[in-house]
């Protein structure tokens, strides 16, 4: 199953390696990525689209993503 989740992270170095990392512990891989700049500084918008068919491994993959000490919200579209 395709699904979308939204990030607003930290623009920092190492930012997009803590996020992948996560996908590497669950052996997902990522479909699609964008990212953008917003209108604050310091501040990402990012866009993965991933195909996880099983609701207890993307739930698992959005609570380690939380986690991640440089991303400030997630959201499953």
């Amino acid at each position: 199953m395709q699904r979308t989740i939204q990030f607003v992270v930290a623009d920092q170095v190492s930012t997009l390696n803590r996020i992948t990392s996560a996908f590497v512990r669950l052996q997902c891989n990522i479909d699609e990525l964008h990212v953008k700049r917003s209108e604050q500084d310091g501040i990402s918008n990012m866009e993965l689209k991933v195909n996880i068919d099983d609701d207890t491994a993307f739930n698992i993959l959005l609570k380690k993503l939380e986690q991640q000490i440089n991303v400030l919200s997630v959201t499953s579209i």
